[in-house]
């Protein structure tokens, strides 16, 4: 249900709705910016924006007003780090997660079921210590939803697993981070930053990617891997999914925008005009949208463009005038996009 969004600017016109007291980017990534966002899908007009050691914000009008949220308990663990991750739960949309990358009391991975009022820790789990200590830091990354069942949740790590695993260690949770399972990837990954993973055809079969190893499919729940040739992720926690209404996949990669019909390891391939550093790929209606220049000093203006025929042709979006793209996220009830990349953007597009 939409909430009330007045003062929008009209279709196509690009604009700053940064929270005012948090600081632009310094271009080295660590002392200012937006960083991850995720909308509501239930509560349209509700978005999320963690940043880079700014704290964690909602707003519940578009955008035109902000509040600076997890001031309850375990927000000073939320809000002290970089908020690289962000999902809502689209049964329950009060339940909320993200991390506090390089915060001051931890780095791992945390759950909101008041709508992120407070906070308490799921990963490391305090219930399962023997799980813990597969890590030296317990670092979490990124965390990603099984879409057809809520409480079904991966997550991977911005750190090496450490012996008797290997160097990639996948966790999974069937209860919303109540429990938890670990899994091991493939000898041959190396376990280093920027692993993500997302859901493809199923609950069993991933897709899964490093900057060190590339995009991988995982069939089974990890009981075999295959490598996507020249699939490599963009940087870090800059990439996202799209699932099409028929069956095929898009993912924003290193040098742009890849897509496959069935999500097979053999059957990717980079979309013609995307990239370079695509940062998010998002589908609103019937037309993708996806931004270029994820990490700074690539580019000297971002690109912004827009697919109506499924990825093979893409328009650029002129206007936005930043050196970052960023990661999307879109309202459906309002027809607005939104980009996180060095400032937060919004652009009605209907």
């Amino acid at each position: 249900m939409p909430l009330p969004c007045d003062g929008l600017a009209p279709i196509g016109t690009f604009e700053d709705i940064t929270p005012p007291s948090v600081a632009m980017n310094d271009g080295v990534g660590d002392k200012g910016g937006t960083f991850a966002i995720a909308a509501d899908p239930v509560h349209e007009g509700v978005l999320y924006l963690g940043t880079i050691h700014q704290g964690l914000w909602k707003t519940s009008d578009c955008g035109s007003t902000w509040n600076l949220i997890a001031n309850g308990m375990g927000g000073d663990n939320v809000g002290t780090g970089m908020n690289w991750t962000l999902a809502v739960d689209p049964v329950e949309p009060d339940t909320v997660y993200t991390n506090s990358g390089y915060g001051t009391n931890g780095s791992g991975l945390y759950k909101s079921l008041d709508a992120g009022a407070t906070w308490s820790l799921i990963w490391p789990p305090a219930g399962q210590p023997d799980l813990a200590q597969a890590f030296t830091y317990n670092f979490a990354n990124v965390v990603a939803m099984d879409p057809n069942d809520h409480k079904h949740i991966l997550l991977t790590f911005h750190e090496q697993c450490l012996p008797p695993h290997p160097a990639t260690c996948i966790a999974e949770s069937k209860d919303a981070g109540s429990t938890w399972s670990l899994i091991d990837g493939n000898p041959m990954w190396s376990g280093n930053e920027g692993q993500v993973i997302f859901f493809l055809e199923n609950s069993t079969t991933w897709l899964w990617g490093s900057q060190s190893n590339g995009f991988w499919r995982v069939e089974g729940s990890g009981a075999s891997t295959a490598a996507i040739p020249g699939m490599t992720t963009s940087h870090l926690q800059g990439s996202e999914l799209v699932r099409m209404p028929d069956g095929s996949f898009l993912v924003s990669g290193a040098d742009g925008v890849w897509k496959s019909p069935d999500g097979q390891a053999s059957t990717w391939s980079v979309q013609p005009n995307t990239g370079p550093i695509e940062g998010g790929v998002v589908l609103g209606g019937n037309t993708l949208y996806t931004s270029n220049c994820y990490f700074p000093g690539f580019c000297t203006m971002a690109k912004f463009q827009k697919s109506t025929d499924g990825g093979q042709s893409w328009t650029e979006m002129p206007g936005a005038n930043v050196p970052m793209g960023g990661t999307l996220a879109y309202d459906a009830g309002h027809g607005l996009l939104y980009s996180s990349g060095d400032k937060l953007l919004r652009v009605r597009v209907r």
